[in-house]
């Protein structure tokens, strides 16, 4: 008997690597079809092998490249593609301006209980949205074990338990029409400076801007920008930083002197002269100081800023000591930040583990990668949760000549990332198949990559 079951298993999973096989052959062939501007229903035929085959990334495929047009294959597939089918289905009908939050919601449910726990994290937008932050945060909570983005939202939102309570509470008496005109001011702020809600925070504040309030005027700048109007925007900066020194519009122009004219002087006094302890200013000028080479003050500014669980400022001073060769120091703050949801935090958590292990062994000037167990478990979350460039370096991790090399960058090069086609190019090459090379490598070339002599020369 117990070999009988075990000739079974043996045989299921022969069975589920042929059908993977399949299903990957199936999903590049259709993407070659697209590429090669193929007809719709040419592409759309290897599309649904893919899916026939139990591939779980054609889904996002069709949604990138078909959209709405494409709702009849998401249909066909609903119960039968772990979630993906109601998931992508879902996001294409919340991209309506009048979609039925019910139905997408219900979708998305469905969706998470097949297990995709993405599906918890726009859930949570969905709530965020209609500043319901305490329903948000549950489905964070729900999706934040395997869903990077539902755990970066769940620890920002923690951070400010007390101020979102409080805009429900005041949004109440808004929606209401009870709320006073100082509870009103602190509504639109708080939306404001908090969760960066432009759009809701200036209708809330507009009635505010002829007598100066400075955040409903940023608010109005903020807008401005999302609209292709920058001059306008950094009028309304410099007159809210000059009149009201208001911290936000010092940030908006330190960043424009730094990114516009180099004058890193200048940022510095800006932000500086408004003496703020916002994490996002405090960080900001430790940024500063690592580009003017002072950097004892910039060590000094991003641990202020990250003693304020600033999850982004935590990597720019992983970076930092990265850069300085300090490499534990650097890797205490990337997986600090990759617990907390940061996808940068846990690709660069994954090079530093590579670095410190290099340089246990003597390896100098290297740029390996593909030897840590552990940086390896850190790229297969991260690819995962949809970075194309942790499904790239990946793909490193894997033997020469094998089918996941090519199978993690097709996936990691749906949306045109030259470099997954680039190596694709490569893999074939080594394999001998000069028509797929050729096909890969001028899809590289296309999309920006500068490819080596010797790959040009492929007839």
């Amino acid at each position: 008997m117990r070999k009988i079951v075990l000739i079974l298993v043996m045989f299921i999973f022969i069975i589920s690597c042929t059908d993977e096989k399949k299903g990957y052959d199936a999903l590049e062939k259709g993407i070659m079809n697209a590429l090669n501007d193929k007809s719709q229903s040419d592409i759309m035929k290897e599309f649904n092998k893919a899916a026939k085959y139990g591939n779980k990334d054609v889904y996002k495929v069709v949604y990138a490249y078909f959209g709405k047009s494409e709702i009849p294959f998401f249909n066909k597939y609903i119960n039968k593609s772990r979630g993906q089918a109601e998931y992508y289905k879902a996001l294409l009908l919340k991209n309506d301006n009048d979609f039925n939050e019910i139905e997408i919601i219900n979708l998305l449910e469905k969706s998470a209980k097949q297990g995709n726990m993405a599906s918890y994290y726009v859930i949570g937008e969905i709530y965020a949205s209609q500043l319901n932050y305490s329903k948000a945060q549950e489905n964070y909570e729900k999706g934040k074990k395997d869903d990077m983005y539902s755990l970066y939202s769940y620890e920002y939102n923690k951070n400010y338990t007390k101020e979102y309570k409080r805009i429900e509470s005041l949004y109440e008496k808004y929606k209401n029409n009870t709320i006073s005109l100082d509870e009103k001011k602190e509504l639109g702020t708080l939306l404001l400076e908090k969760f960066s809600n432009y759009e809701v925070s200036y209708n809330i504040l507009r009635e505010f801007i002829n007598e100066g309030y400075a955040p409903a005027l940023y608010a109005k700048a903020k807008i401005l920008d999302t609209e292709n109007k920058e001059d306008e925007a950094l009028n309304i900066y410099r007159e809210t930083y000059n009149k009201n020194k208001y911290y936000l519009s010092a940030f908006e122009l330190s960043l424009d002197e730094t990114i516009t004219n180099k004058n890193y002087t200048e940022a510095l006094r800006i932000l500086q002269s408004v003496k703020s302890k916002d994490s996002l200013l405090v960080g900001y000028e430790g940024f500063i100081y690592e580009q003017i080479k002072d950097y004892k003050n910039a060590e000094i500014k991003y641990k202020e800023s990250v003693a304020q669980k600033d999850t982004d400022v935590m990597v720019y001073l992983a970076n930092f000591y990265k850069n300085n060769n300090e490499l534990e120091k650097a890797k205490k703050y990337y997986k600090e930040a990759y617990k907390r949801g940061s996808i940068k935090g846990g690709y660069g958590l994954a090079y530093v583990i590579e670095d410190i292990n290099d340089k246990k062994l003597g390896l100098k000037n290297t740029v390996t990668i593909g030897r840590s167990v552990e940086a390896k478990k850190i790229l297969e979350h991260l690819s995962e949760n949809g970075d194309e460039f942790s499904t790239i370096d990946l793909s490193f991790y894997y033997s020469e000549g094998s089918k996941k090399i090519r199978d993690l960058n097709i996936v990691a090069g749906i949306n045109g990332n030259a470099t997954a086609y680039h190596n694709l190019g490569v893999y074939y090459y080594d394999k001998n198949n000069k028509q797929k090379s050729k096909f890969w490598f001028r899809q590289a070339e296309k999309y920006g990559y500068k490819l080596e002599d010797k790959y040009k020369q492929i007839k």
